[in-house]
């Protein structure tokens, strides 16, 4: 069998597979952006706890200040993201995102964060490490 495509017919068919690949990657975009969110700030959130937890001795703090240090680490939980990027596909994507802490500064002074990240049908989103804004901007596609 010979498959012929001339004139209108092989434009029809790549403006198909155009179509395909574009409706692939905005699926996977908008699910980045909701899923993959929710990973992030669970990492960044477990970070930034950890960091103020660190050097912390109860029995050494009276009870206002345990109460102050407890109010500081849940405004370490408020984080949002003013913006998330992307490049690549599924088990090998290269996130930048910029957060903000309580509407403010992050405690470790990176407002500008990247993370590799990979996406399965099975497991989802999940983060696999933090990395560099080099790898970013040589990830591609």
């Amino acid at each position: 069998m010979k498959l012929e495509l001339k004139g209108w017919k092989a434009i029809a068919a790549l403006a198909i597979i155009v179509v395909i690949v574009v409706a692939n990657f905005r699926a996977e975009r908008s699910t980045l952006e909701s899923e993959a969110a929710d990973e992030l700030k669970f990492w960044l959130r477990g970070e930034y706890v950890s960091s103020g937890l660190h050097g912390v001795d109860p029995d050494q703090m009276t009870d206002e200040e345990l109460q102050a240090k407890g109010e500081e680490l849940l405004k370490l939980s408020e984080i949002e993201f003013t913006s998330i990027k992307a490049r690549g596909r599924g088990d090998d994507i290269v996130v930048k995102v910029e957060v903000r802490v309580s509407g403010q500064e992050p405690p470790d002074g990176r407002p500008v964060r990247y993370f590799r990240m990979e996406h399965s049908v099975v497991t989802g989103w999940r983060v696999r490490h933090q990395t560099t804004a080099l790898s970013y901007y040589l990830k591609l596609f």
